[in-house]
């Protein structure tokens, strides 16, 4: 990942115009100081999105959803923080110096790009036979009869691999692509006892498998019942490779990241053909793992388009384990899942092919809530006996064990013991033994931080509030926390510009590498003496904490507070400067819904 320099950070964020780039992707019109239109990240009927040309950040009060302009692209379409920034400034010609890399590291984005040059040349190859090849008409017949039409064929660019040991090696020689960075690329084998490859895809329906940015990393095959087939396995995956890691690519994500932000909600399933046949049906929301369970950069990319998700596995006892497996995962990161079981016997193909669209979401009304469905397979399963809902408790508990959010877990530990008739004291207790690890708490005197850093009194920045001090002063001295305080949006309300500066640096950093370190911290702040004296001086005067839980809490809610009052203030003040034609009561429900 390329080092860019906070103040170049800095500079990409002042020059760019969030509202122009917005406006882009989003239809604005002009109410009082800010710019309001239909939110793209939640099915929105009434405008409730707004853009703050001031502040240079968004908002919207019907999912929650805000950040600067970085955040905006990141969510509009699925870049990475340091791909968002990229773009902005070669949109408006900011140059990032470059770190100097290494030759190894020139070697692997090199190879790196090889490899997807191939995986293309490939992906063309095996589409081009489905077309026209004679021996692809088993495959073309296979396809017809699973109910999929040319569109979605070429929207997913499947393909076909003829059943012969070297097709794919004679176009890629004719090409003259390396066989060697064929094999890295998982595509073809080198045999064992004579020299030279063989093709990895044989006889199979290929479906080639794109990453977040649309560069296809790998494929699938699976096979449709020719002779000689009996015996293999339906489905072979490429293996991992430099570009490909299946623990962090979801199938169908590229294709469906805009229906998914659209509706609000996405569904996960188990395989290829689950989201191929959906998309043929009209649900143009779901993502699949490939051939693994779901893991934590799974659902982060899950979560970087929406929160909502329902788990759509296969109506059988794998598909059972795999949802209870994955709702721990969903609970840590922070989605909100629910389940969609299937009738027995079924799977999400096989049901939409019978069924339809219009099946499938009317059954999404009883979606179970992620923890509603680990009770209720709990008692099927253990039984509810006194040692079947010990079973069961231990499953839930374990789901939510890990949650960030104090108000969602006290939510759902009290929902556990209602449904099960316990006393929620009893499970507090049993979640407070789970998570009970020792804190190394730090303190450093004032006088020894000051001397070493050369600054006194006379030379820091006078911070007019003393409460935001003390928040950032707490998550500078507890990282592992900032996590929580994101979704308080400080950035609306921090109106002292050096911590609304400073907190700034911080999310740049924790969006750069997935945390903050902070030695890190204070080296991307080296452009900035007085700013790096400032976040130094807040983390060495911030106090023990002897109960964390507490301090959390109650920071927690001052946040809160001050989110909804700035959110107050920017209706008023809408409502004051708006036209007397213009409807209120949009805003009038959005000033009710923050009391």
């Amino acid at each position: 990942m390329p080092y860019i320099p906070e103040d170049i950070l800095q500079t990409i964020r002042e020059t760019a115009d969030i509202r122009q780039i917005v406006q882009e992707f989003v239809p604005l019109k002009k109410r009082g100081k800010n710019w309001v239109g239909l939110c793209p990240f939640h099915s929105d009927k009434d405008p409730s999105f707004t853009v703050n040309e001031e502040k240079q950040i968004f908002y919207c009060f019907g999912c929650g959803e805000g950040g600067n302009v970085f955040k905006f692209l990141m969510k509009m379409q699925g870049l990475s923080f340091t791909e968002a920034v990229t773009q902005i400034a070669q949109r408006y010609g900011i140059t990032i110096p470059k770190r100097p890399i290494s030759q190894k590291e020139k070697q692997q984005k090199e190879i790196g790009q090889q490899l997807v040059e191939i995986n293309t040349a490939a992906s063309e190859y095996y589409a081009d036979l489905l077309r026209s090849s004679r021996s692809a008409q088993a495959a073309r017949d296979y396809l017809e009869g699973r109910g999929l039409d040319q569109d979605t064929i070429d929207g997913f660019n499947l393909g076909w691999a003829e059943d012969e040991w070297d097709g794919l090696i004679r176009y890629l020689e004719e090409k003259g692509y390396s066989l060697e960075l064929a094999e890295k690329a998982g595509l073809i084998i080198k045999r064992t006892n004579t020299s030279g490859w063989y093709d990895r895809f044989r006889g199979r329906i290929i479906f080639p498998i794109k990453d977040h940015r649309g560069d296809i990393v790998a494929f699938g095959g699976r096979t449709i019942g020719l002779p000689g087939q009996e015996e293999q396995p339906k489905y072979i995956n490429s293996p991992e490779s430099p570009i490909y890691h299946k623990g962090k690519v979801l199938f169908g994500l590229f294709q469906n990241k805009s229906s998914i932000r659209k509706a609000g909600q996405g569904f996960l399933v188990e395989g290829y053909m689950d989201v191929v046949s959906l998309w043929q049906f009209g649900v143009r929301e779901a993502v699949a793992t490939l051939g693994t369970a779901l893991t934590e950069d799974h659902a982060r990319r899950m979560k970087g388009v929406t929160k909502d998700w329902i788990l759509l596995f296969d109506a059988d006892e794998a598909g059972l384990k795999a949802a209870s497996r994955a709702l721990p995962i969903c609970y840590k990161l922070g989605i909100r899942p629910k389940v969609l079981v299937l009738p027995e016997g079924e799977d999400p193909d096989s049901f939409v092919r019978k069924q339809g669209q219009q099946a499938l979401y009317e059954r999404l009304e009883n979606a179970l809530s992620g923890i509603d469905f680990l009770i209720e397979t709990g008692k099927k399963h253990f039984g509810t006996d006194t040692e079947g809902k010990l079973k069961t408790i231990e499953s839930a508990l374990e789901a939510i064990a890990t949650i960030k959010d104090p108000v969602r877990k006290s939510l759902l530990v009290g929902h556990i013991a209602q449904k099960l008739g316990v006393r929620e004291e009893s499970l507090w207790q049993n979640l407070q033994e789970k998570s009970r690890r020792p804190i190394a708490l730090r303190t450093v005197s004032k006088d020894k931080e000051q001397k070493k850093t050369g600054n006194d009194s006379s030379t820091l920045i006078r911070i007019g509030n003393k409460a935001d001090e003390k928040i950032l002063g707490f998550l500078l001295s507890y990282p592992q926390y900032i996590e929580r305080f994101i979704e308080y949006t400080p950035e609306l309300w921090l109106e002292d510009n050096v911590l609304s500066e400073l907190w700034s640096a911080i999310m740049h950093l924790h969006s750069m590498t997935g945390n903050v370190n902070l030695s890190e911290l204070y080296k991307r702040l080296e452009h900035n003496p007085a700013l790096r004296s400032v976040a130094m001086r807040l983390t060495s005067a911030f106090p023990p904490c002897t109960d964390l839980e507490s301090m959390l809490r109650d920071l927690e809610i001052y946040c809160l507070n001050r989110k909804k009052k700035a959110l107050r203030l920017q209706i008023l003040q809408q409502l004051r400067e708006q036209g007397e034609d213009e409807d209120s009561n949009e805003l009038l429900r959005q000033l009710q819904s923050l009391r």
